[in-house]
């Protein structure tokens, strides 16, 4: 099966512009049939992740004194720079 065309950056800075949340790039994640989640993992505590059928976006770990708010906001950003590159933002795995 042939994998689908990541989004040009322009589909992507048009919809963040146009929308009223500051979560664009998640919510076009998810109505793209992706999803995010948002949780603890053992010895690398809180994380929050996007991903869909054909591209993780990013996987963060949520930084001491960071808020989940916070959090969000760098996982929508992160998935704006994924999909103009096409390459994960990985916090959790080693190189």
């Amino acid at each position: 099966m042939a994998a689908r065309p990541r989004p040009r950056p322009k589909k992507i800075a048009k919809r963040r512009a146009s929308a009223a949340s500051p979560f664009a790039n998640i919510e076009w994640v998810i109505e793209d049939g992706g999803s995010i989640h948002v949780g603890d993992i053992g010895s690398v505590g809180c994380v929050a992740s996007a991903a869909d059928r054909d591209l993780c976006y990013a996987m963060l770990a949520r930084r001491e004194g960071e808020t989940l708010l916070e959090l969000l906001l760098r996982l929508d950003k992160s998935i704006a720079i994924a999909s103009e590159t096409a390459e994960t933002i990985d916090e959790i795995n080693g190189p």
